[in-house]
């Protein structure tokens, strides 16, 4: 199935945050100076571009295929250089970014073999290329798995595993630097600016549930929401690093 990121564009827009932990990752394997050329990949309505613009005051460059998501991030980072492409089309230069980042995109890219080896063609000699996404194991811990039960399958076959990335990232030309993981414990009601991620499908996977299975999810979810139920809560990110050395 297809997502239509042009329909749900206004709502991540509305609802979608810059996480602080993965920005301070970021920010820290990437070590972020004003000179860097920095590359989002997949940049969505442009957060993370825009907070970095703003902290390092970087000139920003951004690739998303979505029109309205681009016309957001262009309006938000007031950029020209957020352009339309994806893992198969990258329209820079050859050797041009000195850092490159992705936050929750590669998932939804099947072709890991064109993925990394059409951004290590954009990339300097001395680059470095982050990935942040999700383990297997991180995707089983998520609260929200009891009130939408296909979600992990749906995801276990969406998200590559993190042994295959590394290994098709080294086949690409990239070398293999660190990997961090995060793992966040609470205990808490439901957040309301995660309710309102859930009413409005701007979580990707929600959209590749039947109508049904949605509905019922969200009749469980919305109990538990309005008793402000307390619920054991872990959140986890992995980070993966590259380096282009030659």
């Amino acid at each position: 199935m297809r997502i239509d990121y042009d329909k749900y564009a206004p709502n991540y827009e509305l609802t979608r945050t810059v996480e602080p932990i993965v920005y301070a990752i970021l920010c820290n394997i990437l070590e972020f100076s004003k000179d860097d050329l920095v590359l989002d990949f997949g940049c969505g309505t442009g957060n993370y571009l825009n907070k970095i613009v703003k902290d390092y005051q970087i000139k920003p460059y951004g690739l998303e295929p979505s029109e309205e998501m681009r016309r957001f991030a262009q309006k938000k980072t007031k950029a020209a250089y957020i352009l339309a492409g994806d893992h198969t089309r990258i329209p820079f230069s050859d050797s041009f970014f000195n850092k490159i980042y992705c936050t929750d995109v590669v998932h939804h890219i099947r072709e890991l073999d064109l993925f990394f080896s059409n951004i290590f063609r954009v990339a300097a000699t001395g680059a470095k290329f982050c990935i942040c996404t999700e383990s297997g194991d991180q995707l089983k811990e998520k609260y929200w798995n009891k009130y939408f039960p296909k979600i992990l399958a749906l995801d276990l076959d969406r998200f590559h595993s993190i042994d295959e990335l590394i290994s098709e990232g080294e086949t690409a030309g990239w070398s293999y630097c660190e990997m961090i993981k995060t793992e966040q414990e609470m205990k808490a009601p439901i957040s309301y600016s995660f309710w309102n991620r859930v009413k409005t499908k701007s979580l990707s996977v929600l959209q590749l549930l039947t109508d049904d299975e949605y509905q019922f999810g969200m009749s469980l979810m919305k109990k538990d929401f309005e008793e402000r139920l307390i619920i054991p809560q872990i959140e986890g990110y992995t980070f993966l690093l590259f380096e282009k050395r030659k």
